[in-house]
């Protein structure tokens, strides 16, 4: 049972509603952005193939493939969810691995996969904005952040990400 997923959907609906994160991306330019997550040079996560969800789906979803094919993570975007804050979700999930939910491994990883999303264009500052606005809408909710397990994306703390 993922007793956390409410909370962190409530605590992205405060940190994200009308902020850039939250603007529809067409397909191709947000696979795009997310290629550059993954292909980065911070990317500890597995491989991650990107495709777009039936057209009825009403949510994206992050499913591991079979571990013959070398554990690669697909995500499946769907339509009414075409934006970098869906993105950045789907992405921790892949990070910080299924069995987490939306724990707080998962939530750590959310918060290095949103600094990294949003650092794409190295003269714009709202890196710094979007990160404190999740961290702080988590602790407005009651969530704490976990230990990384992967190295902390450049610029961050070392530290474990507390809430």
């Amino acid at each position: 049972m993922d007793v956390d997923r409410a909370a962190v959907y409530a605590a992205e609906l405060a940190a994200f509603d009308g902020t850039d994160l939250e603007d529809v991306i067409d397909f191709p330019s947000l696979v795009q952005l997310m290629r550059s997550v993954t292909t980065g040079e911070w990317w500890p996560g597995p491989d991650v193939d990107v495709i777009a969800a039936r057209s009825d789906a009403a949510s994206s979803s992050t499913r591991c493939a079979m571990l013959a094919a070398g554990g690669r993570m697909t995500i499946r975007l769907a339509a009414t969810q075409m934006t970098a804050a869906t993105a950045a979700h789907e992405l921790a999930h892949a990070l910080a691995g299924l069995g987490d939910g939306h724990g707080p491994v998962f939530r750590a990883a959310y918060l290095d996969v949103v600094a990294v999303i949003t650092n794409v264009d190295s003269t714009d500052r709202r890196r710094e904005l979007h990160v404190d606005q999740l961290a702080t809408a988590f602790a407005d909710v009651g969530l704490r952040g976990g230990d990384r397990r992967w190295p902390p994306p450049p610029g961050s703390t070392t530290a474990a990400i507390a809430l």
